[in-house]
């Protein structure tokens, strides 16, 4: 029997797809009463218990629904990737994050938009700022392609997580002898790209990607 996770059942909402309703750990298709995705004021599409433990319903209020699956807190490993929320601002401050990455990578990476390219950033990397040079050359990727993904929205998660890092080590290897403050080298830049480098990882790139493509129609199959 098909388990679903809270997020998987919010998906069979009966607007698309079938009206599914949890209730006491079981996952009931309601579909024949739910039209347009609501009974009495009810929305398909969530787990039920809570609710209806408030009031005077027991399960046998589901009888005449077929079970087709049961309600499970635990997550997949496709589920933990690629699910995001439904915020549409996720899309803002991913792509923000993503251009600035992309920009600064392939200045770094290519020698774009007036950069020093590969073998002068690695210079600055390895003897300025005295970053081992495996290490020096992880950093250049990551902007680059963590960058290019989030734009993309394609492995959010990962690429946000890279990201992170490669701010954190920055704020105290280059900008925190410098205070605080942005116009005297400080960590105030990096620190904004930290935390919403931590958002992304938190929640996902959001409807408009390509991780919540992978995921549909993962749970399709």
């Amino acid at each position: 029997m098909r388990k679903f996770t809270v997020s998987e059942l919010s998906d069979f909402n009966g607007i698309k797809k079938p009206a599914y309703v949890g209730y006491q750990g079981k996952v009931y298709d309601v579909s024949s009463v739910f039209k347009n995705g609501e009974h009495a004021g009810i929305k398909a599409g969530k787990d039920l218990t809570i609710d209806f433990a408030k009031g005077p319903h027991t399960e046998d209020i589901f009888k005449n629904f077929p079970v087709v699956g049961v309600l499970t807190n635990e997550k997949n490993l496709c589920e933990k990737v690629f699910t995001g929320t439904s915020l549409q601002t996720d899309l803002l401050l991913r792509l923000a994050l993503g251009i600035v990455f992309f920009a600064h990578g392939a200045q770094k990476l290519l020698g774009w938009f007036e950069g020093y390219g590969w073998s002068g950033t690695m210079g600055y990397l390895t003897q300025t700022v005295h970053l081992a040079t495996p290490i020096a050359g992880l950093v250049i990727l990551v902007e680059f392609f963590a960058g290019l993904a989030l734009i993309l929205g394609f492995l959010t998660r990962p690429a946000a997580l890279g990201i992170a890092l490669v701010t954190l080590g920055a704020a105290f290897t280059v900008h925190q002898p410098n205070g605080f403050f942005l116009d005297k080298g400080g960590i105030e830049y990096v620190f904004v790209l930290f935390l919403i480098a931590l958002f992304l990882l938190v929640n996902g790139a959001g409807t408009i990607s390509i991780d919540r493509l992978i995921r549909d129609r993962y749970q399709r199959r």
